[in-house]
């Protein structure tokens, strides 16, 4: 009996284990960068799931704040000037949507390098 009770919590267990990584978002820890070839793009840079940088040109503006979505998804960002959210459409592959005071919307292909 003690001998079916252990094997049968060890079963729960690792299936909670399997089930806990399964369903785990990748990081988004990395550079993202895309959106060059129109002479406009970005470069996002991401420790720790947080943005401690967004390249515009040779421009880095300050930081205000980011937070990545409650299934990590996606991932909001938000600069002196401006702002954008990353939505992953793969695992290195994800579209970005800006918006800057005084431009229009605009929207890349990013990919983590």
């Amino acid at each position: 009996m003690m001998t079916f009770l252990r094997r049968g919590i060890a079963a729960i267990l690792l299936s909670l284990a399997v089930a806990g990584s399964a369903t785990a978002a990748p990081s988004w820890d990395g550079t993202w960068a895309g959106g060059w070839e129109g002479g406009d793009g970005v470069q996002i840079i991401i420790a720790g799931e947080k943005v401690i940088g967004v390249g515009r040109g040779m421009a880095y503006p300050d930081l205000l704040g980011s937070q990545v979505s409650a299934d990590g998804g996606m991932l909001s960002v938000a600069w002196v000037g401006g702002d954008g959210m990353l939505e992953r459409t793969g695992e290195r592959d994800a579209a970005f949507t800006m918006r800057e005071r005084g431009r229009p919307e605009r929207k890349f292909l990013v990919h983590r390098e």
